[in-house]
Protein backbone atom coordinates (compact mmCIF):
# COMPACT_ATOMS: atom_id res chain seq x y z
CA UNK A 1 0.00 0.00 0.00
CA UNK A 2 0.93 3.26 -0.48
CA UNK A 3 2.96 6.46 1.68
CA UNK A 4 -0.23 8.13 0.86
CA UNK A 5 -2.58 6.34 2.12
CA UNK A 6 -0.76 4.99 4.74
CA UNK A 7 -0.39 8.41 5.65
CA UNK A 8 -4.13 9.23 5.65
CA UNK A 9 -5.00 6.27 7.40
CA UNK A 10 -2.40 7.76 10.69
CA UNK A 11 -4.30 10.69 10.63
CA UNK A 12 -7.92 9.00 10.62
CA UNK A 13 -6.71 6.80 13.41
CA UNK A 14 -5.34 9.34 15.73
CA UNK A 15 -8.28 11.36 15.17
CA UNK A 16 -11.04 8.75 16.06
CA UNK A 17 -9.49 7.27 19.39
CA UNK A 18 -6.47 7.68 21.17
CA UNK A 19 -3.00 6.47 20.20
CA UNK A 20 -0.51 6.39 23.79
CA UNK A 21 2.39 5.46 21.54
CA UNK A 22 3.84 4.00 18.42
CA UNK A 23 3.75 0.21 19.77
CA UNK A 24 -0.53 1.41 19.41
CA UNK A 25 -0.17 3.04 16.56
CA UNK A 26 1.78 0.54 14.36
CA UNK A 27 -0.99 -2.23 15.83
CA UNK A 28 -3.86 -0.14 14.52
CA UNK A 29 -2.34 -0.19 10.65
CA UNK A 30 -1.97 -3.87 11.10
CA UNK A 31 -4.96 -4.25 11.54
CA UNK A 32 -5.93 -2.35 8.38
CA UNK A 33 -3.24 -4.56 6.27
CA UNK A 34 -0.03 -1.95 6.58
CA UNK A 35 2.75 -3.89 7.84
CA UNK A 36 5.57 -0.35 9.36
CA UNK A 37 8.42 -0.47 10.82
CA UNK A 38 9.13 1.42 14.01
CA UNK A 39 11.30 3.71 11.51
CA UNK A 40 8.87 3.77 8.85
CA UNK A 41 6.52 4.95 11.28
CA UNK A 42 8.35 7.51 13.18
CA UNK A 43 9.29 9.05 9.80
CA UNK A 44 5.51 9.45 9.47
CA UNK A 45 4.64 11.18 12.39
CA UNK A 46 7.19 13.39 11.87
CA UNK A 47 6.13 14.57 8.38
CA UNK A 48 2.38 14.73 9.37
CA UNK A 49 3.09 17.06 12.39
CA UNK A 50 1.90 14.65 14.77
CA UNK A 51 1.79 16.32 18.56
CA UNK A 52 2.43 13.72 21.69
CA UNK A 53 0.09 14.77 24.54
CA UNK A 54 -0.29 13.29 27.67
CA UNK A 55 -3.63 11.17 26.45
CA UNK A 56 -1.00 10.16 22.58
CA UNK A 57 -0.68 11.23 19.14
CA UNK A 58 -2.51 14.62 17.80
CA UNK A 59 -2.62 15.93 14.33
CA UNK A 60 -1.52 19.75 14.69
CA UNK A 61 -5.46 21.32 13.91
CA UNK A 62 -6.02 18.96 17.01
CA UNK A 63 -3.51 20.02 19.22
CA UNK A 64 -4.09 23.69 19.74
CA UNK A 65 -5.77 24.50 23.13
CA UNK A 66 -5.26 20.71 24.46
CA UNK A 67 -2.00 21.51 26.31
CA UNK A 68 -0.08 19.75 23.70
CA UNK A 69 3.05 21.41 22.87
CA UNK A 70 2.34 22.89 19.39
CA UNK A 71 5.09 22.01 16.28
CA UNK A 72 8.56 23.36 16.76
CA UNK A 73 8.15 26.39 14.92
CA UNK A 74 11.45 27.04 12.96
CA UNK A 75 11.88 23.39 13.06
CA UNK A 76 8.02 23.07 10.90
CA UNK A 77 9.14 25.59 8.91
CA UNK A 78 12.61 24.54 7.43
CA UNK A 79 11.02 21.39 6.75
CA UNK A 80 7.83 22.20 5.19
CA UNK A 81 7.83 25.61 3.73
CA UNK A 82 9.33 25.42 -0.09
CA UNK A 83 8.53 28.65 -1.78
CA UNK A 84 6.87 31.98 -0.44
CA UNK A 85 5.13 34.48 -2.88
CA UNK A 86 3.52 37.92 -1.93
CA UNK A 87 0.48 39.62 -3.26
CA UNK A 88 -0.36 43.08 -1.79
CA UNK A 89 -0.87 42.03 1.86
CA UNK A 90 -1.27 37.93 0.92
CA UNK A 91 1.07 35.54 1.47
CA UNK A 92 1.36 32.42 -0.36
CA UNK A 93 2.94 29.65 1.36
CA UNK A 94 3.65 26.48 -0.63
CA UNK A 95 4.37 22.89 1.36
CA UNK A 96 4.07 19.53 0.52
CA UNK A 97 1.20 17.95 0.18
CA UNK A 98 -0.68 17.73 3.59
CA UNK A 99 1.58 19.75 5.20
CA UNK A 100 -0.02 23.40 4.63
CA UNK A 101 -1.58 22.76 8.73
CA UNK A 102 1.48 22.25 10.55
CA UNK A 103 2.67 26.07 9.00
CA UNK A 104 -0.48 27.59 9.67
CA UNK A 105 -0.87 26.38 13.57
CA UNK A 106 2.99 27.30 13.98
CA UNK A 107 1.85 30.85 12.07
CA UNK A 108 -1.17 31.22 14.45
CA UNK A 109 0.16 30.78 17.83
CA UNK A 110 3.48 32.49 17.22
CA UNK A 111 4.63 36.30 17.76
CA UNK A 112 4.14 37.70 14.09
CA UNK A 113 2.67 41.04 14.53
CA UNK A 114 2.41 41.72 11.17
CA UNK A 115 0.56 38.14 10.44
CA UNK A 116 -3.68 38.48 10.81
CA UNK A 117 -4.11 34.69 10.29
CA UNK A 118 -4.10 32.02 8.17
CA UNK A 119 -6.03 28.99 5.65
CA UNK A 120 -4.83 26.21 5.55
CA UNK A 121 -5.28 24.18 2.37
CA UNK A 122 -3.19 20.51 1.12
CA UNK A 123 -0.18 22.21 0.05
CA UNK A 124 -0.75 25.69 0.56
CA UNK A 125 -0.95 27.82 3.66
CA UNK A 126 -2.12 32.02 2.57
CA UNK A 127 -0.91 33.91 5.31
CA UNK A 128 -2.82 36.99 5.60
CA UNK A 129 -0.91 40.34 6.40
CA UNK A 130 -2.07 43.78 7.46
CA UNK A 131 -0.53 45.61 5.00
CA UNK A 132 1.63 44.93 1.67
CA UNK A 133 5.00 45.76 3.85
CA UNK A 134 4.36 43.68 7.14
CA UNK A 135 4.40 40.63 4.07
CA UNK A 136 7.14 41.48 2.74
CA UNK A 137 9.47 42.02 5.97
CA UNK A 138 7.54 38.29 7.40
CA UNK A 139 8.80 37.05 3.54
CA UNK A 140 12.11 38.19 4.11
CA UNK A 141 12.71 37.20 7.81
CA UNK A 142 10.72 33.66 6.88
CA UNK A 143 13.32 33.13 4.12
CA UNK A 144 16.31 34.48 5.91
CA UNK A 145 15.20 32.05 8.74
CA UNK A 146 15.38 28.90 6.39
CA UNK A 147 19.15 30.26 5.51
CA UNK A 148 17.80 31.30 2.09
CA UNK A 149 19.52 34.59 2.36
CA UNK A 150 18.41 38.25 1.26
CA UNK A 151 15.64 38.53 -1.00
CA UNK A 152 15.54 40.86 -4.06
CA UNK A 153 12.38 43.03 -3.87
CA UNK A 154 10.58 42.18 -6.93
CA UNK A 155 9.63 45.10 -9.43
CA UNK A 156 6.72 46.21 -11.20
CA UNK A 157 8.70 46.82 -14.14
CA UNK A 158 9.60 44.51 -16.86
CA UNK A 159 12.88 43.97 -17.87
CA UNK A 160 12.31 46.55 -20.93
CA UNK A 161 11.10 49.58 -18.07
CA UNK A 162 13.96 49.35 -16.05
CA UNK A 163 16.08 52.61 -15.63
CA UNK A 164 19.32 52.41 -17.38
CA UNK A 165 22.58 52.87 -15.15
CA UNK A 166 22.99 56.36 -14.57
CA UNK A 167 19.74 57.78 -15.53
CA UNK A 168 17.86 58.54 -11.95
Amino acid sequence: MSKRLRQQSIREIVSKQSVPNQAALADELRKLGFDVTQATLSRDIAELALVKSKDGYLRPEDASGSGAAVPDPEGTMRRYVTKVDVAGNLLVIRTPPGSAVPVAIVLDNGDYPGIMGTIAGDDTCLAIARTEGDALAFKQQLLESLGLGDVVPETDLSPEETVPQGEI
